[in-house]
């Protein structure tokens, strides 16, 4: 009778389904070797990142404090009609700086807490403000792609949802950073634009952070508020989400009936008129458009004629965008499906100036963690679509200065300010390239996390993002 060897002996069956319990030994030691150059890479990522989150910011508050932030501006106005029972809309409404409130009656209302503080401290307010909401949809977006078990290393402080939620938010400073060096934030927070907060209410809803019970409806008061967002509630559609579909609809109306009770005259002429005037954010040929139609306008295309060719062209994208949302979903990779209906909003809209695709930002952490598992050996947690797509898109928008440059307002920084802002355009191949990189890496990348959904429905990938960054092989 002879004795078994251990270590030659075959691995007891396990029952019918059940995985074998995992042991040191069944790891290589080449992939924990690959696993600790991916976290250190990532750790390393982090501090460079909160380096430049504390340089972008100095930049940032200097703006907020010593130059005029346009469209907060006009926020403000819009909140002092309100209380003046003053008009909205048209040549009547009191703005300061000439430009016009484009926005359903709702968001005056929610503006009028702006004409409680002067200038100055309402502009660092607003700013503030922007960054922690732009914090918040990184940190929801780095909680989605981390493991549900963090490495021996990381404190105890940061075990358990609520340490791993902590741990998320530090990442999301050093994430913070980077999209701070991105054009679209950038702009929105020269202009004091409204962006980044509706990317909030639709990222809670998307990657799954609004309780069970009011999903969908932040998708609803986004669109309340600036009607863009209501094409995010395509999502609730392909997966047959009929609750939060309701909910976003509900949502909606409810923003609908609360500016009516606020401001009837107004939400007349809002929903009856301006609702309907499809260049109320500008014309299609404004050099800062890099949706389709201004893409198409600086090709030579008339501008009128543009904006009739996306009629068409949004419902393709929108049957497009959401095939691939189903299958993106259908993978556990709710940080892709954002960034593409992002893109697809942005693409396809009328007019989408840079400040408009802010939600690009959670490509940061898409890139994040698909260059973590590529590092990490982890083939089922990247594939080479969405890491390519992600990477071209924040190149197009990567900027090298702070917005209190003087020389900010540039083509260096600003590719699209080649053109001149009357126009007139001509094509030219170069300054066409140049001055549309954004809106074509855009296309890029929108197509490329296409080819990742075509990828899951043909079985040759199906990489979750849960433990993206980084799990244990």
């Amino acid at each position: 009778m002879t004795t078994a060897n251990p270590s030659t002996s075959p691995t007891p069956p396990t029952p019918t389904g059940q995985r074998a319990p995992r042991t040191p030994s069944a790891v290589p030691n080449g992939a924990v070797g690959r696993l600790r150059l991916a976290w250190g890479a990532v750790v390393a990522a982090t501090v460079v990142g909160i380096v430049l989150c504390f340089w972008q910011l100095t930049g940032v508050l200097d703006h907020s404090r010593n130059a005029y932030l346009l469209d907060v501006g006009v926020f403000r106005d819009a909140g002092q009609a309100f209380l003046d029972h003053a008009p909205f809309y048209g040549d009547d409404f009191p703005s300061r700086s000439g430009f016009a409130f484009i926005y359903p009656p709702l968001a005056a209302l929610l503006f009028v807490p702006l004409t409680w503080l002067d200038e100055t401290t309402m502009q660092l307010t607003w700013t503030w403000a922007s960054v922690a909401a732009a914090w918040l949809v990184l940190w929801m977006a780095v909680y989605r792609v981390l493991p549900r078990e963090l490495p021996a290393w990381v404190g105890r402080q940061f075990r358990g949802r609520a340490g791993r939620a902590g741990f998320s938010g530090v990442l999301g400073v050093g994430a913070l950073g980077f999209t701070l060096c991105l054009e679209p934030l950038q702009v929105h927070l020269m202009y004091g634009q409204i962006n980044v907060f509706l990317i909030l209410l639709v990222a809670a809803d998307l990657l799954g952070f609004t309780p069970r019970w009011l999903r969908g409806a932040g998708v609803g008061v986004a669109a309340g508020i600036k009607i863009t967002p209501a094409a995010y509630a395509l999502v609730f559609l392909v997966r047959r989400r009929w609750g939060d579909l309701a909910r976003s609809l509900g949502g909606f109306l409810a923003t609908v009936v609360v500016g009516w009770i606020a401001r009837a005259d107004q939400s007349f002429d809002f929903w009856t008129d301006e609702f309907f005037a499809g260049d109320r954010g500008g014309a299609a040929d404004f050099e800062a458009n890099q949706a389709i139609t201004g893409l198409l306008s600086r090709a030579g295309m008339d501008p009128d004629l543009a904006q009739k060719v996306m009629i068409p062209g949004l419902l393709v994208i929108a049957v497009i965008a959401g095939w691939a949302a189903w299958h993106l979903l259908q993978a556990r990779r709710p940080v892709s499906t954002l960034l593409l209906m992002v893109l697809a909003v942005s693409t396809a809209a009328p007019i989408a100036v840079t400040h408009h695709w802010t939600g690009l930002i959670v490509a940061v952490v898409l890139l994040a963690a698909q260059l973590a598992a590529l590092v990490a050996g982890r083939r089922d947690r990247w594939d080479w679509p969405t890491l390519l797509g992600s990477a071209v898109l924040l190149a197009a928008n990567w900027v090298t200065t702070t917005i209190d440059d003087p020389g900010y307002q540039s083509s260096r920084y600003h590719h699209y300010q080649v053109y001149p802002e009357d126009g007139p355009y001509s094509f030219g191949t170069a300054n066409w390239f140049y001055g549309n990189i954004q809106g074509l890496a855009g296309i890029v990348c929108l197509l490329l996390l296409c080819v990742a959904a075509w990828r899951i429905r043909t079985g040759s990938r199906r990489a979750a993002e849960q433990g993206a960054l980084l799990s244990q092989p």
